[in-house]
């Protein structure tokens, strides 16, 4: 019988060069293109399907638990034979991921892999000692066995309750990668440094002076006063966000799709002098913000073109929030265009 991929996003694509690899027969269904029903899915043999697939919700009324569901990790823990370094957690993972990795590469060799980006299937067995995965919640939800060397969750928040139902089974999603891991760092979930996760790894102190770098998008000085947070994806990185950035006279932009935490308010401290909210989502977002200074535009240029026009040197923290869909593809092209409309601004009034 023929294999099928479930998704064609960036892990169905390393599903599809992995199994030819193996020489063997498979078809692919993208589910946000393609019109497919049950019946076709369940003739199968193995399905390779990919973390945003949400079968329970897309078939509620059927029985999933015949299927033979394969996920990336499962391959991945099955064959690989580096040190295998998962981690997960609401916020800060990428951050914590790149830092500890840039540690390790220096040590020895190592992979950074996973929800980050660059696919573990792409990586199996390329001959660095180590891998630094980062392993989203969705990914959590499909793992069969776990295979984890060393395991560590930065925190856990409210997020993702559109696709887990409840923050309890979030929660307990996000403590499988406890589950058999050989060596569970601080499984009672308080903040350790990237240094302490390196001695517990290596038993060796963090070199002195280690200058890391870090990745675009996360609380970003793009000019002076102005921060692009577009990773800001939930509330919880929204309010770790204000209560870093220190401005005064502080414009805050929002954006997004809020339904993804269910939460009922959003409460903005004092800190912010005004409050700008764009996006196909604004309205939603309005009804559940709780500021007494609100503007709301229709896209980001109007914001920035009219917090420019009421100060020619303002401070912006671009922290939207919630989720770039539908109105980007990702945090990334949200992140662009901002750093894009402040470069264009910033040149205007030169």
């Amino acid at each position: 019988m023929k294999s099928l991929i479930l998704g064609y996003g960036v892990t169905g694509k390393s599903f599809e060069s992995y199994l030819k690899l193996q020489n063997k027969d498979f078809d692919i269904i993208d589910p946000k293109i393609d019109n497919f029903e049950f019946s076709k899915i369940s003739e199968y043999s193995d399905i390779y399907i990919s973390p945003g697939i949400n079968l329970r919700k897309t078939f509620p009324n059927k029985n999933i638990d015949n299927l033979n569901l394969i996920s990336d990790l499962d391959i991945f823990f099955q064959q690989d034979n580096s040190i295998k370094i998962g981690i997960t957690g609401t916020n800060g993972k990428s951050t914590l991921c790149y830092h500890l990795y840039q540690l390790l590469n220096k040590e020895s060799s190592c992979n950074l892999i996973g929800n980050i980006g660059n696919p573990v299937l792409d990586n199996i067995n390329n001959g660095k000692k180590y891998s630094v995965i980062e392993i989203s919640s969705f990914q959590l939800e499909k793992l069969k066995s776990n295979n984890l060397d060393y395991a560590y969750i930065t925190n856990i928040q409210r997020d993702h309750i559109d696709f887990h139902d409840n923050f309890d089974d979030y929660k307990k999603i996000k403590l499988k990668i406890f589950d058999n891991c050989k060596n569970p760092i601080n499984p009672n979930i308080e903040f350790i440094s990237v240094g302490q996760i390196y001695k517990f790894i290596t038993g060796k102190e963090i070199i002195d002076n280690f200058q890391f770098k870090n990745l675009p998008y996360r609380l970003e000085k793009i000019s002076q006063g102005i921060i692009n947070d577009s990773k800001s994806t939930n509330t919880a990185s929204l309010n770790y966000a204000l209560n870093t950035i220190k401005f005064s006279n502080l414009n805050l932009i929002l954006h997004g799709n809020p339904n993804k935490e269910k939460y009922k308010k959003i409460i903005i401290n004092s800190s912010v002098d005004k409050v700008f909210v764009y996006g196909s989502q604004k309205a939603e977002i309005v009804k559940k913000l709780d500021h007494e200074n609100i503007e709301v535009f229709s896209n980001l240029e109007e914001c920035i073109d009219k917090i420019f026009n009421e100060n020619n040197n303002p401070n912006i923290l671009f922290s939207p929030g919630h989720p770039s869909q539908p109105d980007y593809i990702n945090f990334e092209e949200r992140g662009k265009v901002f750093t894009k409309l402040i470069d264009k601004k910033i040149n205007e009034s030169r």
